[in-house]
């Protein structure tokens, strides 16, 4: 998975990211082919076991401090931070706060109903969404076209949305994450490289991500340190019902097919 985008929808995003679009690779990307092939044995075991250990409980909360590179029209990176408290519990229950240099977005899911709000524009969405996480989930991805950013390790199996489309991963070495021991992997996907900080130990939790778009002009990078973890605390209910202003104004959710037309007509106007 491991994309960002945020085509398709006229709120801003909860992420307040910048679009980062997938363009195709090389030719060999193309045809399916790539020189690298091979998936090494000791990274993917220490992503199944964090996979499996995130799989094996029924809710959790985390912190994220990220990173990420904006690019502007001349090639220059410009770059932007923000942090995010997420919450997630089985079968139906996810909720996110980012506060970001671009903005404030929350997000919430309850297993009836998708609902974003952006707080400091006064603004929100509300897409009816019934099922579980992983169906909420492939909702906003596929037929909204955003992906809320760590959204990987939100599935009912990380290792299986994390290295879908990997083709190639080797073990960098050991390393710590703020005096944490971890586990240093490097993946290869047609569209991007990733890189991943496993804690050693009992508890193979996950501690950094890095993602360059590499088939992007300037290569920008979205970096994630996750901190904070959190299995113990009783989530209620109430924290995965929205809380909506009064006076905010509700948008609907833009289909891909209305972002198009939008978008032809801001051209043939300017």
């Amino acid at each position: 998975m491991l994309t960002l985008t945020r085509t398709g929808v006229l709120l801003a995003l909860i992420t307040g990211l910048p679009s980062l679009p997938c363009r195709a690779l090389a030719d060999s990307a193309k045809a399916g082919t790539h020189p690298l092939v091979s998936i090494e044995e000791a990274a993917k075991k220490s992503v199944q076991a964090m996979s499996d250990y995130l799989k094996a409980s029924k809710s959790f909360s985390f912190r994220a401090d990220i990173q990420y590179d904006d690019v502007l029209p001349s090639g220059q990176k410009i770059a932007f931070s923000a942090q995010s408290e997420i919450s997630l519990r089985r079968p139906n229950g996810i909720q996110a706060t980012q506060l970001s240099d671009t903005g404030v977005r929350q997000l919430w899911f309850n297993g009836k109903q998708l609902t974003l709000l952006d707080p400091v524009r006064n603004t929100y969405a509300i897409e009816s969404v019934s099922g579980n996480t992983d169906q909420a989930l492939d909702h906003m991805i596929n037929q909204l076209h955003f992906t809320p950013p760590l959204s990987d390790f939100l599935y009912e199996d990380p290792a299986k949305a994390l290295t879908k489309n990997a083709v190639h991963s080797f073990v960098v070495g050991s390393s710590e994450v703020n005096g944490v021991p971890c586990q240093h992997l490097a993946f290869v996907d047609k569209l991007i490289d990733w890189q991943l900080w496993i804690e050693t130990g009992k508890v193979p939790l996950p501690r950094k991500l890095i993602i360059t778009y590499k088939t992007l002009p300037s290569s920008p990078q979205f970096i994630a340190t996750l901190s904070d973890w959190d299995f113990s605390t009783r989530l209620p209910d109430s924290l995965f019902q929205a809380e909506i202003p009064v006076n905010a104004v509700k948008l609907p959710f833009m289909k891909e097919g209305q972002a198009k037309t939008l978008s032809r007509a801001s051209v043939k106007k300017n």
